[in-house]
């Protein structure tokens, strides 16, 4: 029996669960307003770099802001940097707009230690990375008869853990129904084969559709950061969106540690597999 990374759709339940608990406050339902710190914006630092790839080659800034509002003002006014600690390195990051800044010539290297610097409003912050090695998907499953009644797919990626350290990996499932994100870790599973095991409804995958599958290698911290952020994430299930709450990742303020940002710096490399349902 293989170790198995379950992923399946509970809206469902949860829709049922949401449905029972609202019996139990309907009578009492009213209208409060918290003030959550609505005077007192934090840099938040979205510094989730995806090595090779564009829409994750970039840092950006943006502030907090009024609970009620849900838009985060950008942050164009900064200098930011990432050092290669290695050779001593450093590469500036331009702003191109919108809180976004780019250098097309940083390239990571496997195992290579990295350090992320931001100066905004005279007030320096720092963090580090080290681009650690991801498995690859060696081989996928279908199962036409699985689930509970047997009425639905079930599709298993299969990947090798290693033994010789202590693994977290996230995943990453892009199907016609959800895009799903994920973390595990091998505490129960060292050095042994693993499955990303997702089952589907036949009413919402059919013969001849794409998955698109990922898997990353992640250091232990940041898989307890994303946990996190992906129970308060809801639906969308994206934990790259801006952080919510006072959530702290790894990033120091180095002048004044009271004025801490949200948001977290990883550098990683993905390996990707895409897979057409027979």
């Amino acid at each position: 029996m293989l170790p198995i990374i379950l992923n399946f759709n509970m809206k469902k339940l949860l829709y049922i669960f949401a449905s029972i608990c609202s019996l139990f406050f309907v009578s009492c339902e009213e209208d409060i307003t918290l003030d959550f710190d609505k005077n007192i914006p934090r840099l938040v630092i979205e510094g989730n770099l995806f090595v090779g790839e564009t829409d994750y080659n970039k840092i950006h800034l943006s502030t907090t802001t009024d609970f009620y509002s849900g838009v985060f003002p950008t942050v164009d006014n900064a200098e930011v940097s990432i050092k290669d600690t290695d050779s001593n390195t450093v590469y500036q990051f331009a702003s191109i707009g919108n809180g976004d800044f780019k250098n097309e010539l940083f390239q990571p290297e496997i195992d290579g230690n990295y350090e992320l610097t931001v100066v905004y409003n005279n007030e320096t912050y720092t963090a580090t990375s080290t681009l650690l090695t991801s498995p690859e998907i060696l081989s996928v499953d279908q199962k036409d008869d699985g689930g509970f009644g047997g009425d639905s797919y079930e599709i298993m990626f299969n990947f090798q853990d290693d033994a010789n350290e202590e693994n977290h990996y996230l995943v990453q499932m892009i199907s016609p129904v959800d895009n799903y994100f994920g973390v595990t870790d091998d505490q129960f599973t060292n050095g042994n084969m693993m499955n990303d095991l997702y089952i589907f409804d036949k009413e919402d995958l059919k013969t001849g559709d794409t998955l698109n599958h990922s898997i990353t290698s992640i250091s232990k911290q940041y898989h307890q950061y994303l946990s996190k952020l992906l129970s308060i994430s809801g639906d969308s299930g994206n934990p790259f969106s801006s952080p919510m709450g006072t959530i702290k990742g790894n990033i120091v303020n180095q002048t004044n540690q009271s004025n801490f940002a949200l948001g977290y710096f990883h550098i990683t490399k993905r390996n990707h597999y895409t897979y057409t349902v027979k």
